[in-house]
């Protein structure tokens, strides 16, 4: 077996994850993603994490992850600069590309077939506040499950240490213990619809106000 890979268990324990979320996922409807994608956000725009950044970094959501879109408005109405990722996919890079809308008209498909704005500047790693991480699962610990492709990981991996990482997924896709390979990146915490971050702003705090 080539050294480079991982060992066959991980890859078959992974796999099996993956295929117990996608028969979750393919039995949620679209009512029950909306509603939970709507508290998730929420948990989100009340921590510290958010209501401090300047420049954040969400993504394009796919149905099988949690819709962003109320949380990237937000973002919109608190003047903070949004991004999502664009698939280097010769590089298997990631790069932060700037959007000032979720809108259809104004996205393309990559050569993943992910969604990315049509112009936008490219942002640096080093100017992110936050990123918001989906993933196919989560454990307590922060590590995640991704596709295979290793994006995230890698993109994570650059991030300077005062930059905030946040997980957000359906509380079903929480599992005991994702397994892990030297190369996995955990993030810092991981909210759901029915899960928040521990240490958020209380309830009494207040979202920063709308720009003019």
């Amino acid at each position: 077996m080539d050294a480079s890979q991982p060992p066959l268990d991980i890859t078959d324990r992974k796999n099996a994850i993956r295929a117990l979320m996608r028969a979750r996922l393919s039995a949620l409807s679209d009512s029950d993603r909306a509603m939970a994608s709507s508290a998730a956000c929420s948990h989100v725009i009340r921590s510290d994490a958010f209501l401090r950044a300047s420049c954040v970094m969400l993504y394009m959501p796919m149905r099988s992850e949690i819709d962003v879109i109320s949380l990237a408005l937000a973002a919109f109405r608190y003047g903070k600069t949004v991004c999502v990722p664009r698939a280097d996919v010769g590089r298997k890079a990631m790069h932060a590309i700037e959007t000032s809308s979720f809108d259809d008209e104004s996205m393309d498909a990559d050569a993943l077939g992910v969604r990315v704005p049509k112009t936008g500047a490219q942002i640096p790693h080093d100017s992110l506040d936050l990123v918001v991480v989906p993933g196919v699962a989560f454990d307590t610990r922060g590590f995640r499950l991704g596709r295979g492709g290793g994006y995230y990981d890698r993109y994570l991996a650059r991030l300077p240490r005062t930059t905030a990482t946040i997980g957000i997924c359906f509380d079903f896709q929480f599992v005991d213990t994702i397994p892990t390979e030297p190369t996995d990146i955990a993030v810092q915490a991981v909210v759901s619809d029915r899960r928040g971050i521990p240490n958020h702003s209380d309830q009494s705090s207040s979202p920063p106000k709308d720009k003019p």
